[in-house]
């Protein structure tokens, strides 16, 4: 019965299943009973050397991904990943080239090139910042939605999050957004102020 069931095993009762053959037998120990003991005795009994802790029989169990799923999964996920650099890259020189009115204001007012430049990289993080915070608001929305309609089913899931794929991805976007936003900008402040400020958007 896997069919139709993804792939997982289906419990039903012998009226259900006449004839069926039992494939597995779970067995719970009682407080402060030897584990060793306990094995001992069900090889006699079921007459197999098939006893299996938990931790064994989930290895072995567990259905894994074959080298074309994977590679399958990675080209999907370069390909995401390659226009979603592209898409932080260009919204970010756009917004980078349309500010520099603002740019010149603050060349006008006394500010160094460096000056202008860090304050354009510290807006840049700030806009990454908010985008990874709504990003785990969102996420964390959903995992909620997910938990709650599996603990309905007295399956609640324990929740573990990808923290160092999560960092790799924040790096990588703050490192596009910075290097779009003060490329462009590092390019028009070669020009003096005075001829900046002739300049109209």
């Amino acid at each position: 019965m896997p069919t139709g069931t993804g792939d997982h095993g289906v419990h039903v009762t012998p009226r259900n299943a006449p004839g069926a053959p039992v494939d597995r037998v779970d067995v719970a120990l009682a407080r402060g009973a030897d584990a060793g003991a306990v094995s001992t005795a069900l090889h006699h009994a079921a007459g197999t050397d098939r006893v299996l802790t938990r931790e064994a029989w989930l290895r072995e169990t567990r259905p894994g991904t074959d080298r074309t799923t994977r590679l399958g999964l990675l080209l999907v996920l370069g390909l995401a990943l390659l226009y979603t650099g592209i898409s932080v890259a260009n919204t970010t020189a756009m917004a980078a080239s349309g500010r520099l009115r603002d740019l010149t204001v603050l060349r006008l007012a006394g500010a160094t090139r460096w000056q202008v430049l860090k304050v354009t990289g510290a807006e840049s993080l700030t806009v990454v910042a908010a985008g990874g915070l709504l990003g785990l608001l969102v996420t964390a929305v959903h995992l909620a939605g997910l938990w709650g309609a599996l603990a309905l089913l007295s399956a609640p899931p324990a929740v573990a999050l990808p923290w160092r794929a999560l960092g790799v991805t924040v790096t990588a976007c703050a490192a596009l957004a910075v290097a779009s936003a003060l490329i462009p900008a590092a390019a028009a402040l070669r020009r003096r102020p005075a001829d900046l400020a002739g300049v109209r958007e």
